[in-house]
């Protein structure tokens, strides 16, 4: 058995956000191994993604530059009460993803994902591989004034949405998924300024590390990039070491009332393994669901692994 912010989970492993978009896909997952159903990234307004190959397997690792691709959030206000049907009647709760490109957008899906009963929210403050105009966005995390802005704002919309649900529902807690952080001051800055958010009340409970490190290339023997928008994040087993790091340093920083969830290289149940030593209270994964071509049996079998290692 596992919690994650006092929700009991069946086992550690979870997927991870980007492989899970439609009503369907909850389905699939839900009657797979994982312990949790992880669906979006979702944005307010509908995404079509980046275009062209946006995904490649390489021989120890994946870049992937979807573009937050997802059908926005009037279908999901309309579809998440039967995601979460679905998830609660196989006995696993529902994390929701969301992403936005302001405080005010992320307030706003948060207080809809909450009041459709969303066991827990995850902010994605992390995607490297949305572009506007020709131009790479800001990746969130790396600016404290934005994700004080998002957090404060996501705070202030779920402490509202208990005077309008149930009362035997109590509202969900959040966290945020963050990107890689190669300066050690920098992610000292960060989880300084997580560790005075959680004391608020509606403050974040938990934080996901890591999304993909930004910015990868790799390139076909003709020299062409392998992906069309040329720079895209890196995953899979590459990765997991700077997971981990993360990981560990994050555990050292943050107090133990702010829970961790690792993610980056989860192929294999040693890697479950070595993120709880790190100081993981879960798991994600992705790629190893992607590298099968979206067969959700690898999540049972990372996890007979991970019971081999015990």
């Amino acid at each position: 058995m596992a919690t994650l912010c006092g929700i009991e989970l069946e086992h550690p492993l979870m997927n991870a956000a980007g492989t899970c978009k439609s009503l369907d896909e909850v389905g699939t997952l839900a009657r797979s191994a994982v312990a949790a159903v992880v669906v979006g990234s979702i944005t307010e307004q509908a995404r079509a993604g980046n275009g062209g190959n946006v995904y490649h397997t390489g021989d120890f690792f994946s870049l992937n530059a979807l573009g937050l691709p997802n059908p926005g959030l009037e279908y999901y206000r309309e579809r998440l009460p039967d995601m979460l049907a679905v998830t609660h009647s196989a006995g696993k709760p529902l994390i929701v993803s969301i992403a936005g490109f302001n405080a005010a957008e992320y307030a706003r899906t948060a207080h809809a994902v909450a009041l459709a009963g969303a066991d827990l929210i995850e902010l994605n403050l992390a995607c490297p591989n949305v572009w506007d105009g020709g131009r790479q966005k800001r990746i969130a995390c790396f600016d404290n004034d934005q994700t004080r802005a998002v957090c404060g704002q996501v705070a202030h919309a779920l402490a509202t949405v208990g005077d309008t649900i149930p009362a035997n529902r109590r509202p969900p807690v959040f966290g945020i998924k963050i990107s890689p952080f190669s300066d050690p001051a920098g992610l000292a800055e960060l989880a300084g300024l997580i560790t005075v958010l959680s004391r608020e009340p509606s403050g974040p409970r938990f934080v996901c590390a890591v999304n993909t490190f930004p910015n990868a290339l790799a390139l076909t023997d003709a020299n062409e990039p392998v992906i069309d928008v040329e720079l895209a994040g890196l995953s899979g087993a590459a990765l997991r070491p700077v997971a981990l790091g993360q990981i560990r340093q994050l555990r050292r920083l943050l107090p133990e009332t702010v829970e961790l969830i690792g993610a980056g290289g989860v192929t294999d149940g040693r890697g479950i393994v070595d993120f709880l030593h790190a100081g993981a209270a879960a798991v994600q994964a992705a790629t190893a669901y992607w590298n099968r071509q979206g067969d959700a049996g690898v999540f049972g079998d990372i996890l007979a692994d991970y019971a081999d290692q015990l």
